[in-house]
């Protein structure tokens, strides 16, 4: 090899071994750069970075064992769904004395892979993590109504439905259902704990009035809520539908005016707004009109009560 060749040789080596230094050197370097919530839901249906590593920084908003959200802002975009049962925190006492999974108001840096699942932008495959601080304040939610929840900006971040009717009762997996004038949407989980100090030890019952705070997720095509927590704005204690009779309010959305049919003899009434508190009553024979005007739009509770026994229904004026 002349000596020409051997230069060339040696300097095409050298250039070759800085650009793959270089190579490395960014790809480092992007992979360590801490993203956003926004960043990585990309303001989009399907994430930017999708199948790759990254990086994120927030608050654990609402938790569930090994999945939680974090959010590192307030409103649309800045959320995501994370599961990582392999996320535990250290004991620290004397706040709390064995190892632990992440918990509402926990700060954390996690290290995971971003995929698309049901329609949610999710954080898996933690491969690493930081547990930077605890018990910090997380923000009330997005207050948005039943027919604002089908919002992809708002996937993965803290909503509150306020107020909202319960409509079923938790079920064996703990789904629910609440309503407002808007619609009907599905609540996962039970918390009977209510942080307002007025605790509703029989959990969720149709007729209930709540506060309801929660992060956005979408199952299918639906928009649901996995609980956070609750405030009890009115409860129906002592008022079961005991009455044997089939009865109805009709139109139910109603403008106006609406009808009850179906209840015998003579029977008391009173309609209540969203937060309990009476807004026409009255008392009546057998089938009757109810004059609406004056009722301003939204979601009431009519009560009825006579011979027959107690009763409740849902009433929407439009």
């Amino acid at each position: 090899m002349s000596l020409m060749l051997l230069i060339d040789t040696m300097i095409r080596t050298q250039f070759q071994a800085a650009a793959v230094l270089a190579f490395l050197f960014s790809t480092s370097v992007a992979q360590a750069q801490t993203l956003t919530c926004a960043e990585i839901q990309g303001e989009a249906d399907v994430s930017p970075y999708e199948g790759m590593e990254v990086t994120v920084s927030g608050k654990v908003t609402v938790f569930y064992g090994d999945m939680w959200y974090l959010q590192d802002g307030f409103g649309a975009w800045n959320g995501l769904y994370c599961v990582g049962p392999d996320v535990i925190i250290d004991a620290n006492p004397p706040w709390w004395n064995a190892p632990r999974q992440p918990e509402v108001g926990d700060v954390l840096e996690l290290t995971g892979t971003v995929v698309e699942q049901d329609g949610n932008t999710q954080l898996v495959d933690i491969t690493d993590f930081v547990f930077v601080d605890f018990w910090n304040a997380t923000a009330a939610g997005t207050a948005v109504t039943v027919d604002g929840l089908a919002d992809e900006s708002l996937e993965g971040t803290r909503v509150r439905l306020d107020p909202v009717t319960v409509e079923t009762a938790p079920d064996a997996d703990g789904v629910w259902t609440v309503s407002d004038a808007t619609g009907t949407a599905t609540i996962l989980g039970v918390d009977n704990d209510d942080p307002s100090g007025n605790e509703d030890a029989d959990g969720p019952t149709p007729g209930d009035v709540y506060r309801v705070y929660g992060a956005l997720r979408q199952i299918g095509e639906e928009y649901v809520i996995d609980l956070g927590d609750i405030d009890t704005l009115s409860l129906v204690v002592g008022v079961p539908d005991q009455a044997p009779v089939s009865w109805s309010i009709a139109p139910n959305p109603a403008q106006g005016s609406t009808r009850i049919s179906g209840l015998p003899g003579v029977f008391q009434w009173v309609l209540t707004d969203a937060l309990g508190r009476p807004q026409k009553a009255g008392k009546t024979e057998g089938e009757c009109v109810l004059n609406l005007d004056g009722v301003a739009s939204g979601r009431y509770t009519l009560y009825i009560s006579g011979a027959f026994g107690k009763v409740h229904r849902a009433l929407v004026v439009q």
